[in-house]
């Protein structure tokens, strides 16, 4: 039976037992984003940006930082998130350790975005979540084709700006490499520095125990939709509590942390993290996605390929493509000035597929690695402001100054 993972996680997480009663840890796993944000003394907007296939995308904007003001907002940048998170991960560390809140105080206007099919953009101008397929029939190639464009032609209308900044994690630089390096288009002449935070574009090396869930079979699709239906990513308890053991057999970490399925595609070992604000990652994740999407995800480690989404068959690729395969997607064409920013113990962003990326990106402006770091800590680690953060706003401030 499917069963709605986020839910259990959050109480799973954000309550623990003691020989008195069930006692709350964190007031903040309750909160939304708004919530958080405002409840750090910053100023929060949401927008609604439509795309033009119908999906309507909660964008989230700090305009300025605590102590500025409407007559002090900065040029935009756009922070993107990674595969089953949402704009949350920018602002659940305290100010002086979150990316979205740094940026602010320091003079941006920082603007957040939410893939389709995530908990801020389940929504659509044709299509219910809860009751039409059709909404879930996407993958990452919607989102870099789509969304990605929609999101940043919209800020610069909103900010009367030409180009703006933009900061991905994972899933968040796998669009981009894929949609600014498109020569259809002209959205990377609007990009004017691009921050890659554990880039992907190959996975085929990826050691997360998703890989478990690959199959010898050529129906990859209907193998995973028998798993977890058609629609959006919910994955059942025993398939979760099967993963775990694969994720945190050889790791000393709690094993609740471990069941949830951020830690489990990014690595579970959490030495990085504020430990006090476990339980804040985990209530505000997985934020959802399709299983097209995942499908996706595993199609490219198979292949190991950056590659659009496989229909299944010479007939569908070609109605699609007007090609047998799907098309293969190239950065060579990717002028944006871009810092990549890479870990030695991330699991889906593997270091063996990441030097992809260095072989094929042409404008590389900056480069650091982190042995010690896995996939989501550079997000969340509360080393990340001065191993990642001062580096990235300097060389950011060379090419898409604050003014």
């Amino acid at each position: 039976m499917i069963f709605h993972f986020r839910s259990l996680i959050i109480l799973s997480v954000c309550y623990f037992v003691t020989a008195s009663p069930i006692q709350k840890v964190d007031p903040e796993c309750d909160y939304n984003i708004t919530q958080l944000i405002e409840s750090k003394g910053y100023k929060c907007e949401e927008h609604k940006v439509t795309t033009k296939d119908g999906y309507i995308l909660g964008v989230f904007r700090i305009p300025h930082g605590r102590n500025g003001s409407s007559s002090t907002i900065g040029r935009p940048v756009l922070l993107q998130h990674g595969l089953l998170d949402a704009a949350t991960t920018w602002v659940m560390n305290y100010p002086d350790q979150s990316l979205a809140f740094i940026l602010a105080d320091i003079g941006y206007d920082v603007w957040l975005g939410n893939m389709r099919g995530n908990r801020y953009s389940r929504a659509h101008t044709k299509y219910d979540p809860n009751h039409d397929e059709q909404f879930w029939n996407f993958s990452w190639d919607d989102m870099a084709r789509d969304d990605l464009p929609s999101m940043i032609y919209y800020i610069l209308n909103v900010t009367k700006n030409t180009q703006i900044g933009y900061v991905g994690h994972s899933q968040g630089t796998l669009i981009a490499f894929a949609e600014f390096g498109n020569l259809n288009n002209n959205l990377q002449n609007n990009v004017s520095f691009y921050a890659s935070l554990a880039p992907i574009a190959h996975v085929g090396h990826q050691k997360t125990p998703l890989k478990y869930l690959d199959t010898d079979s050529k129906e990859l699709e209907r193998y995973w939709h028998k798993l977890f239906g058609r629609n959006e990513f919910l994955p059942a308890s025993n398939i979760l509590k099967w993963l775990s053991k694969y994720a945190c057999a050889e790791f000393f970490v709690d094993r609740l942390i471990c069941e949830n399925m951020l830690f489990i595609i990014g690595g579970p070992d959490t030495k990085n993290m504020n430990s006090s604000r476990m339980s804040v990652y985990a209530s505000h994740g997985p934020s959802g996605t399709s299983v097209q999407n995942m499908v996706h995800f595993m199609q490219c480690g198979r292949s190991n390929q950056f590659q659009a989404y496989d229909y299944g068959s010479p007939e569908k690729n070609q109605q699609h493509y007007n090609q047998t395969t799907p098309p293969l997607y190239s950065m060579h064409s990717m002028k944006v000035p871009t810092a990549i920013f890479w870990g030695g113990e991330d699991w889906l962003a593997d270091p063996v597929d990441v030097a992809y990326v260095f072989d094929n990106i042409p404008n590389l402006i900056y480069e650091k690695y982190i042995p010690n770091y896995n996939h989501f800590d550079f997000v969340w680690a509360i080393t990340a402001n001065k191993i990642i953060y001062q580096d990235l706003i300097n060389v950011m401030q060379k090419y898409h100054p604050i003014q």
